[in-house]
């Protein structure tokens, strides 16, 4: 193990020394579990990190901290599939909860309590396999209890909480262009570069893997990683999951699979289970609105355009900025 790239990481986000030296103990119970197995952390693959996972859920030791810790560890590592593969176990953290009080302001505890809750969730670092049963009841269970306008309101939140402070810079840049097309058209431009900077470096771009293709891609695309004027609507296309094998990918399903980002949902795709509403794309949209939430002050309404859990190839939005959304 490199104990030192750690460390460093770790007290450079200032984490105490009890949060360090717990993530570097994190890393050593991995390895030892590998050595036996006749793997190190060097040379460790996908499904024997699934394997010691499940042990830590069996064990309950399946911490946010520590699986964060092995996640940090690969991606400073370099070792990007693992890294990518932690992120799918990772990536859906706190969603429900947060879905959970957006319908509690909503409709009142007593009926989140009911719709919710009462269904059981897959254990933290549970495999993205584990997930769909689990969001098709939820769906089920709201679409047959709450108008459909509720349901869409409700999961249309910042349900990855991400502090609108995040978006300050956005806000400045918008402040500053002389039109919200300027803006937009400026705004894609940072993103192309930002893409192509992590091509060029080999490097992971939140979950993704970034080819020339990728960037080339999406420098054609106003659409992907920023948003398209029409009016009062601004439209928006989400970039794949796995941009590479998203446009190597010839297979309509397996397109499909590698366009869906969410861990709730896509293994439902690549397994043709039973459908899941498409609603559940919602929760998507209100992704792709909170920026320009941010950057304008206020709520806006989402409407889902395309989705992958109706067959499409993408999920594509339209973002309405003269009307609120529903009550």
């Amino acid at each position: 193990m490199n104990e030192q790239v750690l460390r460093a990481y770790y007290e450079k986000r200032g984490a105490t020394l009890q949060e360090t030296e717990a993530a570097i103990c994190a890393v050593f119970a991995l390895e030892r579990w590998l050595s036996p197995r006749g793997q190190q952390l060097t040379t460790a693959q996908k499904a024997d990190i699934r394997d010691y996972i499940r042990t830590l859920i069996e064990t309950q030791d399946n911490s946010i901290e520590t699986l964060l810790a092995l996640a940090r560890y690969f991606y400073l590592s370099g070792q990007n599939e693992i890294y990518v593969y932690f992120t799918s176990l990772l990536g859906g953290v706190g969603v429900i909860e947060s879905i959970a009080k957006q319908l509690s302001r909503l409709e009142g505890e007593e009926t989140t309590e009911g719709l919710i809750n009462a269904i059981p969730r897959p254990p933290l670092g549970s495999d993205p396999v584990d997930f769909p049963a689990f969001t098709r009841a939820l769906m089920e269970r709201l679409e047959s209890n709450l108008p459909e306008q509720t349901v869409r309101r409700a999961l249309a939140g910042n349900h990855h909480e991400i502090p609108m402070s995040a978006f300050d810079k956005e806000k400045e840049f918008y402040q500053n262009a002389a039109s919200m097309d300027e803006y937009l058209a400026e705004h894609h431009a940072r993103q192309v570069a930002q893409l192509q900077q992590h091509c060029d470096t080999n490097t992971v771009w939140y979950e993704q893997l970034i080819t020339q293709e990728v960037v080339d891609f999406v420098s054609k695309n106003q659409e992907i990683q920023s948003a398209v004027r029409e009016g009062d609507t601004l439209y928006t296309t989400k970039i794949p999951y796995d941009p590479a094998r998203f446009l190597s990918e010839t297979d309509p399903t397996l397109k499909r699979y590698y366009a869906c980002h969410c861990p709730f949902v896509r293994e439902a795709i690549l397994r043709n289970e039973a459908p899941i509403s498409e609603n559940w794309c919602y929760c998507s949209g209100g992704f792709v609105k909170t920026p320009y939430e941010a950057i304008l002050g206020r709520e806006l309404r989402v409407e889902l355009l395309q989705s992958v859990l109706r067959g499409d190839p993408v999920c594509r939005f339209a973002i309405h900025l003269d009307t609120p959304p529903d009550r």
